[in-house]
């Protein structure tokens, strides 16, 4: 297999991804988990988005920065460290700081159209009062956020390459990372609220750098040692048993629903925080499974994704854009829908497919062949 036909396969991941994150952020709106978390939140939410979102949560972020190590160790090895911070500084910092400036506001005026539209008002905004100095946001953009901060880390060991080589080698080896992930990073999440929260303030959270960085790490090292993946291939049905047992009994354990005094509590402190014995136990459980999943869909993605697929290719062109204006326009979508007397699972379907189709077709239309995609992707179609 050459170098050009096996990287599909991570192109391929990674346009399935970026759907997967439409339906998940659509699904929060229904979910009884987040009914007083949620700004869509609606009056009538199913236990069915509940499993489904908690499940999608687990391993779709740590599989997208997996994904970006790979290639962010693919274009230093092209590049050298120079030229490397220099895009990366160009596609990442340079968008981040466009467009969250935006996309802030696209969010407040969403909420304020809310607020003097919407009857079954979702229980967060009655939390809004209660923020007197609340922290900035980099909202969704996090993962970019991080995202560089890690290049830059990564930049700077790569030069550096000895120190390396020992975690390189400890992700060589399936057992290794199949039983000793899960130990790694539960060190992180430990200090962290279950269901883990996103590393969205504008500061450096360490937690996320023992948690998503390790799988950037991970993804690194699989740039130079993609037999890893042919000898995971024998491993899938193990890693699929063990995902579906350790996610039911993290569902199981999961802690109840936040009422609104706890989130009123949470805004005020700016996190939310858990310790103790049976904390570290669904720490440990959420771990477990947050490594068989990410493990399982790289995997199948190498065995079944690996030659070039013209929509898969197209989707995978557009990811940025569609990560940068879906949550946005997925509000707009749900805002109306809240008060609407029909299914959730009705307004779960119109609200995806229409988001779909804003995302996709504001791309043809204004991006793809005109200086906004230049600026995003840094090439022509």
């Amino acid at each position: 297999m050459s170098n050009d036909t096996r990287y599909h396969f991570m192109d391929n991941l990674r346009a399935h991804a970026l759907l997967l994150g439409i339906f998940y952020h659509a699904a929060l709106a229904y979910s009884p988990f987040m009914h007083n978390l949620w700004f869509t939140s609606d009056a009538h939410p199913s236990y069915v988005f509940d499993l489904f979102s908690h499940w999608l949560h687990l391993f779709r972020m740590p599989v997208f920065f997996v994904i970006a190590g790979f290639f962010a160790h693919f274009l230093l090895n092209a590049k050298g460290s120079k030229a490397f911070l220099w895009h990366r500084t160009k596609r990442i910092a340079l968008p981040f700081l466009i467009f969250l400036p935006l996309l802030t506001l696209a969010f407040v005026v969403a909420l304020k159209w809310a607020a003097s539209t919407v009857t079954n008002l979702p229980a967060i905004f009655s939390a809004f009062s209660h923020m007197k100095d609340p922290q900035l946001s980099s909202m969704h953009l996090w993962f970019l956020w991080n995202l560089f901060g890690f290049c830059l880390v990564f930049a700077l060991l790569w030069q550096r390459k000895m120190i390396l080589d020992y975690p390189f080698k400890l992700l060589s080896k399936p057992i290794s990372i199949i039983v000793l992930l899960p130990f790694i990073i539960s060190c992180s999440l430990y200090f962290q609220y279950v269901p883990f929260s996103s590393p969205d303030k504008l500061r450096i959270e360490l937690w996320s750098y023992g948690f998503y960085g390790v799988f950037f790490l991970f993804g690194a090292s699989l740039y130079t040692n993609l037999e890893l993946l042919e000898k995971l291939k024998p491993y899938a049905k193990y890693l699929f048993i063990i995902g579906v047992v350790s996610y039911s009994v993290y569902v199981h354990r999961l802690p109840e629903p936040m009422s609104i005094e706890k989130v009123i509590h949470f805004i005020q402190l700016g996190e939310a925080t858990a310790q103790g014995t049976e904390h570290l136990l669904t720490v440990l459980v959420q771990s477990v499974s947050v490594v068989s999943w990410s493990l399982l869909a790289i995997v199948l993605a190498y065995q079944f994704m690996a030659q070039t697929n013209a929509l898969c290719r197209y989707i995978s062109d557009a990811s940025y854009w569609v990560y940068l204006i879906h949550f946005p326009v997925l509000m707009f979508v749900q805002i109306p829908l809240i008060d609407a007397s029909v299914s959730v699972f009705v307004k779960y379907t119109i609200s995806v497919l229409i988001t779909l189709l804003i995302c996709f077709l504001s791309y043809f239309l204004f991006v793809r062949h005109t200086f906004i995609g230049l600026f995003l992707n840094g090439k022509k179609y």
